[in-house]
């Protein structure tokens, strides 16, 4: 297949963008997120399980015709998209590849920003939503499982009205432009009108928790501070000890932490990480580095949820979902092999 040259500038641009978006942690978590190009009828789109932080180091995208794209979401026969790549790099097409294909716009950029999840967690978040996005075309959509059943939510809603910006409920944020560049402008602009203030938190003694950690075999503990405040903010510990606010955090963490005191000792090898409450949180060897990303941004979402706040996050049901899809263990295996 030959590629123009405009279409080759354009795919480094974006590689250029994705990396950026991935280096940074308030947009992009682990292998979260995806990025896409669409050009003379061909979507480039990030493969599943890629970092985007690499994209300009490895080759993290397929490329697949939008009509086959297409022609599969509209059909009732499969859930999730099974068109085969063009590029025969063994990569599988992202999860989203329907939602990308769906946005008219030529550049589509999704990201997992903190200041957005975290906004479309508190009641009354789409009169806010729609106050700080004066200006800017954008729709609300209600939180569906990723892929078909997204993409099938937001086909119809871009359909009774069009828009460059997609706020999803419990999963982030989807912008849409004609080019890399613009595509990029616009998601800054969207984070910056809907940051929101963080929480400050009682630092972590190191001491005590080690003295905890150190009677549990192969217990660590994460590189990043921020993550202790799940066991030391009491709002953010109790919100933690419900369900997990978005899907990538069901994934690689699982629904709830193991909380020491409560039971002795880990319920499985495959536990990942537990908290001491007031004292901090460790990390276990079933731990991968997707887990304490996720732990990361779980800690500036809940930050981020005013005390006594009503918060909207994932029911049983959607958790129970999502660990049951065969897509998502597709995801953590690869995880699993970093």
């Amino acid at each position: 297949m030959t590629v123009s040259s405009n279409t080759i500038c354009n795919l480094q641009r974006l590689k250029l963008i994705s990396a950026q978006m991935g280096g940074n942690s308030l947009l992009v978590q682990a292998s979260g997120g995806n990025t896409s190009l669409k050009e003379d009828g061909i979507l480039w789109v990030k493969a599943s399980g890629k970092c985007l932080a690499r994209a300009q180091k490895e080759d993290i995208f397929v490329e697949l015709k939008i009509s086959e794209v297409m022609e599969e979401f509209h059909s009732s026969h499969h859930i999730e998209t099974k068109c085969r790549p063009l590029s025969n790099n063994g990569l599988r097409p992202s999860i989203e590849t329907t939602l990308h294909a769906v946005m008219p716009h030529r550049v589509v950029l999704h990201s997992h920003a903190i200041d957005v999840i975290a906004m479309s967690l508190l009641p009354q978040s789409q009169d806010k939503i729609k106050k700080a996005l004066h200006g800017i075309r954008w729709l609300y959509i209600p939180y569906k499982r990723p892929g078909k059943y997204l993409t099938q939510e937001v086909a119809n809603a871009l359909a009774r009205q069009p828009a460059d910006v997609l706020i999803l409920a419990n999963h982030g944020l989807v912008v849409g432009a004609s080019n890399p560049d613009e595509a990029a402008a616009l998601q800054a602009e969207v984070n910056q009108r809907l940051c929101l203030p963080k929480r400050q938190y009682s630092e972590f003694n190191k001491e005590d928790l080690s003295r905890f950690a150190d009677s549990i075999d192969g217990a660590y503990m994460p590189k990043a501070d921020v993550i202790h405040s799940l066991a030391i903010d009491p709002w953010s510990l109790e919100l933690a000890l419900r369900n997990p606010a978005y899907p990538d955090h069901v994934v690689f963490c699982g629904i709830r932490p193991w909380v020491m005191g409560i039971a002795k000792m880990p319920p499985s090898n495959d536990t990942k990480y537990g908290f001491i409450p007031g004292v901090g949180v460790f990390l276990l060897p079933a731990a991968t580095p997707a887990t304490e990303a996720m732990l990361q941004a779980q800690a500036e979402i809940l930050l981020r949820i005013p005390p006594g706040e009503e918060t909207n996050l994932l029911s049983d049901d959607q958790c129970n979902e999502l660990l049951n899809w065969e897509a998502e263990k597709y995801r953590q295996n690869l995880d699993k092999s970093v």
